[in-house]
Parts: structure tokens; sequence; C-alpha cells
């Protein structure tokens, strides 16, 4: 099946605006590196981009034509150009779509609504998953719990928790500050994720949050998500009204570090992937609730949010829940401080969806 697939999201976090020294420059440039008839192809196509809503691949190929840099990357060139027009005008020419935006004076929480509009989805499609879940023989898929009424009810401290984290696979840890990517039967960095996203949730939005440590992957990897299973389904019945429930891990097998890391607010933290199972009919319902994570978090904190992808005959737990999420939060290429950060701006998305439903 076909689908829109998101890419990283290139441009600064505060992008700022071009004063008339560098446009000239720019202008230089593009005449330097694509030829006098230049302008004329941007606003060519300038005009069809506001016009209609192009696939990103055709969009690409558009701002090839007229973004320094871009069209020239087999040369080995479109790095340093980048960088040369980012550092005078503070304009990312890898990411047209917010150029777009910040040229037409969107206001900064709209430009990531912008850059949406260009790039008309998040969400990526996928064969299989992680190995060791779903397998028709292992349960009945009629023994589930029933999920509390999708209206948010009113989230504070002193009631009971509203939401319920867990870790599947415990090991998963952050190589640059473990110097490994597992910690075989302990609690790794995916541990202390969820103990900061706890403590943001708790402490800052007022939002009473339980969390379980215990070990699923270990000593038998394979039966992770059956272990866990078993904890959420215990942490479901005992906690009835809870709205949220998430599973927190860490991806791997990424080949370099910037495609994991996003700079928010000047500084640097992972990037978050959202991973959604569609065996189970009520899957659709999951996908709506990550789609307002990234709608809010894409508001505050553009780029945080990697992608949703989606697990063909995968379950990952989310079949108890209508809110059941699976969050990698970073890669084993970051370092437990980049996912701690992360951890803190999507616990504040998180409560924010929670109390703004």
């Amino acid at each position: 099946m076909f689908f829109f697939r998101r890419k990283t999201m290139f441009t600064s976090n505060n992008p700022r605006r071009v004063k008339p020294l560098s446009m000239i420059i720019i202008i230089i440039l593009l005449i330097c590196f694509l030829g006098k008839g230049a302008v004329g192809i941007a606003t060519k196509h300038l005009e069809q981009i506001v016009a209609v809503n192009l696939p990103e691949q055709e969009l690409q190929s558009v701002f090839a034509h007229v973004l320094p840099g871009r069209g020239i990357k087999e040369a080995g060139f479109d790095g340093y150009v980048h960088l040369i027009v980012n550092a005078i005008t503070g304009i990312d020419s890898f990411n047209p779509a917010l150029i777009i935006a910040n040229e037409l004076n969107f206001p900064n929480v709209e430009k990531a609504v912008a850059a949406n509009y260009l790039y008309p989805s998040y969400i990526q499609e996928e064969e299989g998953g992680e190995e060791d879940f779903y397998l028709p023989e292992q349960e009945e898929l009629d023994d589930w719990i029933s999920a509390p009424d999708p209206d948010f009810p009113p989230v504070d401290l002193t009631g009971e928790p509203m939401v319920i984290i867990y870790n599947t696979h415990n090991a998963e840890t952050y190589k640059p500050s473990d110097g490994t990517s597992r910690l075989e039967g302990k609690n790794g960095g995916v541990a202390a994720v969820s103990k900061e996203v706890v403590r943001v949730l708790e402490n800052k939005c007022g939002i009473k949050t339980v969390y379980s440590d215990v070990i699923h992957d270990y000593p038998d990897f394979t039966k992770s998500y059956i272990n866990s299973m078993k904890t959420a389904k215990q942490l479901i019945t005992k906690y009835p009204k809870a709205q949220v429930v998430l599973d927190i891990h860490r991806d791997a097998g990424l080949e370099k570090r910037s495609d994991t890391t996003v700079k928010i607010n000047g500084k640097e933290c992972a990037k978050v992937m959202i991973v959604i199972g569609t065996e189970h009919p009520r899957w659709k319902e999951n996908l709506a609730f990550a789609e307002k994570i990234v709608k809010r978090a894409d508001e505050c904190y553009p780029g945080l949010i990697k992608t949703i992808r989606l697990h063909k005959n995968r379950r990952y737990n989310q079949h108890l829940h209508p809110h059941a999420l699976l969050l990698e939060m970073g890669s084993d290429l970051n370092t437990r401080e980049d996912a701690l950060l992360s951890a803190q701006y999507i616990a504040e998305v998180i409560g924010y969806v929670l109390k703004n439903p």
C-alpha cells in the first residue's frame, strides 16, 4: 500500500525572519548555483505548491530546482551550501515547508501545521515488527478487558491514576551513557525515562500516574509481550478509570545519531516514535489518540515526534485499551539525557491532551 512518509523536520526551532541583506545573499546563491532562470522557476513552482497539496516526492523534486544545494546532492556540495545559508540567514534550505510558513508570516504555532499541509502524514505502515509478539495460537482474541468511556474525566492527583506506564523490554538502555544497549535482567535507561514521564505528569500536570518496574524480558526475551500483557491487564483492572496506557521503549538499528535527535529550545533531545499494532478491531482508536498527541506536539515542540508507525500482525497489548500506545523514546544512539528531556516534553503534551479533549 502506498502511503506518504513524513521526513525529518529539518528546520531550526526558532527560524529568523529574512533580512533584506540575507535575501540578497540568497538570490545571489540561487543565481550562482542554479543560473539566471532560478527566480522564474521558483515563482512558478511556489504557485503550484500554494495551489495544490503535492505529494512529498514531487515537492522534493520541485525544491531541488529552487533551493541552494538541493539539486547538487550528487556532487557532494549540498551540505556545505546548506550550512552557509543557514549560518547567514537562519533558514534551513532542506525544509521547503517551513520556509514557506516563515515567509508567509505564519505564527510559530502554525508553522508545524503548514509543514503538515505540505507533508500530509506522519504515518508509516510496515509488515510485521518485533518477532516475539503476535502469534495467533498464543491467546484467544476474545479475552479482552473492557475499556473505559472515551470521554476524559477531570484529572488530578487526588483521584485514581489516569496514566499507566510499564516497559515490555526493561533492559533497553542508551549506549553512549551506559556503554551498552541492554542491561540484561535489569531496568535500563527506558525505566529512568518512564519515571521522568511520571514525575512531569504528576508534578507539572497534576495527573496521577502509576508505573510498574516489573521485568518482562528476562530470562526469556521471547515471552516479553506475553509477560507485559499480564502486567497491563492487572493494572487496567486495578485502575479502571485510567485514560492512557504507555509501554515505553527505545529504538535501535539506526545508522546515525542525527537520525534520532532533534534540537528543541536550543538543546538536543531524542525523537519520539509512536508504534501501533493493527491486529485487533479497535486499533483506529489507538491511532486517533496518537494523532491528538502528534498535533499538540507539533504545536509546542516541532520535530519531537518522528513518525507514527503501524505494524500489521502485531498488537503490542493495545487491544486492552483504546488509548494504549508504544513509545520509542529515541534510540540506543541517544544519550540518556537526550531521552530524559524528550520525556519531559512528551509528558507535557500528554498532560495537555488529557485535560483538553
